[in-house]
């Protein structure tokens, strides 16, 4: 345990359990707050506001009756912060204060929140418990327990505004830990959703502890999120402006939106890219020539597709099966994306599993003609 505050004259302790004191701490503690801060003592009350402390009954090696002691278990960044820069004056006088309108709290400390192996290695490839710590106590912020400014009402809100179909209020506990369980009960996807969401809501500067560096470490993280599982795209060989242009719209638009919100940028990247190859070649191509025909095109006569290496007879069948993906891709786009006004939207997954497809025919592609070149 890290000792925020004991006596000078301790003989240490032994905690018992949780004190049938502690039904009352709510009362307490809000008492005790009004109390530091109408005593001048803000940061003890700040800190009396965000630690979720508990009453303890102790076992003393100095014989005294009715021990107690306020302790909580904080995660990895809390307890490091308070063993680096609390000032343990300010505990005293937490402790003073519950004493004189509660029962006697003989020492306040911290236990370190332990964190499961297999949960810290990462849950699938999603958050670990260490960024979920960094995100609630160290931008969001907590206070009593309770998640920023969020309300039960708010918290369910947050997701019915991102389209996720989450209800905390089917769970137990406060907001916070409300939060962080679905938080960890989400695949990539939507962790890197809810992130963006939280970014939105709070942004930099709306609080002291949400700092420039702080909101661009979460994005980063909302970013790989993303990028897990999807298919590297490589500097393409052959391009166009509209192709460069295209592409970092999509990047841009599936790290700050989610997938499906790249999906029309991705389309049109496809497109100009087989267009461009077409015209680079020296084939002539009509102005409205749709992806598959100029996928078919490409395939059918261009050189770098005479030869299909070992197993070409099912190298051709894969491609043919390509051509029946980007014969789908028309329609999804024109009818589930938001490149038009549409009522249904594609789900994450199949966003992503979209966008794959794309990122993996235009690597295709590219690689082939530029071994060719080569």
């Amino acid at each position: 345990m890290l000792i925020l505050y004991s006596p000078r004259r301790s003989y240490g302790f032994m905690i018992s359990g949780v004190s049938h004191e502690n039904q009352h701490y709510s009362k307490i503690k809000y008492n005790a707050k009004k109390l530091l801060i109408a005593r001048g003592n803000i940061r003890a009350a700040d800190y009396l506001d965000k630690i979720p402390f508990r009453i303890y009954d102790a076992l003393s090696n100095g014989f005294e009756d009715d021990i107690y002691v306020l302790s909580a278990n904080v995660p990895l960044e809390l307890y490091e912060d308070l063993r680096l820069n609390a000032d343990k004056t300010d505990f005293k006088s937490i402790a003073d204060v519950i004493t004189e309108i509660g029962p006697y709290i003989g020492h306040v400390g911290v236990e370190l929140e332990l964190t499961d192996p297999v949960n810290d290695s990462g849950r699938g490839s999603g958050l670990k418990d260490r960024h979920i710590n960094k995100l609630v106590y160290g931008y969001i912020g907590v206070s009593g327990g309770y998640l920023g400014d969020f309300s039960y009402r708010t918290h369910h809100r947050f997701y019915t505004d991102l389209d996720l179909d989450f209800n905390p209020n089917n769970l137990p506990g406060t907001t916070r830990e409300r939060f962080i369980n679905i938080l960890k009960m989400s695949s990539p996807e939507i962790q890197a959703k809810i992130l963006n969401g939280i970014l939105e809501r709070y942004p930099v500067g709306s609080a002291d502890i949400r700092t420039q560096e702080k909101y661009d470490e979460i994005v980063g993280w909302a970013s790989e999120l993303l990028s897990r599982g999807a298919v590297s795209l490589p500097a393409l060989q052959t391009t166009s402006d509209i192709v460069s242009a295209a592409l970092a719209d999509a990047s841009e638009l599936i790290t700050s939106r989610g997938a499906v919100s790249g999906v029309d940028r991705m389309h049109t990247a496809l497109h100009g890219y087989l267009r461009a190859v077409c015209a680079k070649s020296g084939m002539e191509v009509g102005r409205d020539a749709s992806i598959t025909e100029l996928f078919k095109l490409l395939r059918e006569n261009h050189s770098a597709f005479s030869d299909l290496g070992t197993r070409s007879d099912d190298i051709m069948k894969v491609l043919r099966a390509h051509s029946t993906v980007i014969d789908a891709l028309n329609p999804i786009r024109n009818r589930a994306t938001i490149a038009h006004p549409n009522e249904e939207l594609l789900d994450e997954p199949e966003a992503i599993l979209v966008i794959n497809s794309i990122r993996t025919l235009l690597q295709y592609v590219d690689s082939k003609i530029s071994s060719e070149r080569s």
